[in-house]
């Protein structure tokens, strides 16, 4: 009798054929990752220059930038059933521009607490993490206003009230800051950015990230540039010689883009800056006005 022939794979063509495959997917994959890093790096750069236009209008209106605020431990600041403004407004810069983000009727609503617990998806990275609320009560942040440098100290904390070159300084406790005191320039200083954070602490409450965007003068929403912009995936973050007290490390502007980080310059335009940038220059860049006019960016 004649028999069919059977056709079909043997084992070692199918061993040779998976590990093909396997060979093939491990090569696309760190691509694809790439361009998924590279579009959430392009959000972070668009909330910042949403963040940087905001700026602008609130300075346009007032004739000076959003303040830090007062301090972190009480509420909102109001008078006659309305947020009291800079610098008499006890929350922070962040919580100052909702009006000019598209969110004013976060801004004027009667409840502190739902506000506080209301996050705003401009102010967080997507490389990072969604827009996390912690402990039922607090909306987080990611990115953080420049507050010049600490320096020798003074202020609340040694947290510097944003004395020593800050654009975004303490409210109540230094002078209001617009553009006529850029004297540096506006391309030249750095209004925000990101702010480090270490990711053990993404979606917990910590030191420097607890009081969410509504925080007055604190690291939560006001970084220093002291020292230069680290990764997140530095574990554990340097802390500075000596160190000011009540700090952690946590204290300097970073991100969880690995090599660099976004700021929205006073003039507006966004630049990605690297970790590895020279100390001195990046100080430059944090101070308004000592003169040093040329600050170098997109390291």
């Amino acid at each position: 009798m004649n028999k069919t022939r059977q056709y079909g794979f043997t084992l070692v063509e199918l061993l040779v054929v998976i590990a093909i495959i396997g060979i093939l997917i491990g090569m696309l994959l760190p691509a694809v990752q790439a361009v998924r890093e590279s579009a959430r790096r392009a959000t972070c750069t668009n909330n910042l220059h949403q963040i940087g236009v905001a700026v602008h209008n609130y300075e346009s209106a007032f004739e000076r930038f959003p303040d830090g605020g007062k301090n972190w431990w009480t509420g909102r600041t109001m008078q006659n059933a309305k947020p009291k403004m800079a610098p008499d407004q006890n929350w922070g810069w962040m919580y100052q521009i909702l009006p000019y983000m598209e969110q004013s009727n976060l801004y004027y609503e009667e409840s502190d607490a739902l506000i506080r617990r209301t996050p705003v998806n401009f102010y967080f990275c997507p490389s990072r993490r969604p827009p996390t609320v912690v402990g039922n009560n607090r909306a987080l942040n990611d990115y953080a206003g420049n507050g010049g440098l600490i320096g020798s100290g003074g202020g609340l904390h040694g947290w510097g009230d944003g004395l020593n070159g800050g654009v975004i300084t303490r409210g109540g406790h230094s002078p209001p800051v617009g553009f006529n005191l850029v004297s540096d320039g506006s391309a030249n200083t750095i209004l925000a950015g990101e702010k480090a954070l270490h990711p053990d602490n993404y979606f917990i409450s910590s030191r420097c990230d607890n009081e969410g965007y509504t925080s007055g003068w604190d690291w939560d929403a006001i970084r220093w540039g002291d020292r230069v912009p680290v990764s997140d995936s530095l574990k554990p973050l340097p802390a500075p010689a000596p160190q000011p007290p009540g700090k952690n490390g946590e204290d300097r502007f970073g991100s969880a883009h690995g090599v660099g980080v976004n700021f929205v310059l006073v003039d507006g335009s966004v630049h990605f800056i690297a970790n590895t940038v020279d100390l001195e220059i990046f100080q430059n860049g944090c101070r308004r006005d000592d003169g040093k006019a040329t600050f170098i960016t997109d390291y």
